[in-house]
């Protein structure tokens, strides 16, 4: 898994429109972790950069870190 920071990630609502923007796309494996501030998805280019984009588009920055 390719693991994303994601600061601004406070709340459970934030969770959620993650979780349903992510399930919407291809990126299929994932996972949101409000205690870590994470989004993790699966170990490909594309499902990094999709997700990426939804975040920006969803208004969070985000970078990877592992």
């Amino acid at each position: 898994m390719r693991v994303l920071s994601v600061p601004e990630l406070c709340c459970p609502n934030c969770v959620a429109k993650i979780e349903e923007a992510l399930k919407d796309s291809v990126v299929k494996h994932f996972e949101v972790s409000l205690e870590n501030k994470t989004v993790s998805v699966c170990d490909c280019d594309t499902c990094q950069e999709t997700a990426q984009e939804i975040l920006k588009d969803l208004g969070f920055d985000s970078e990877r870190i592992s």
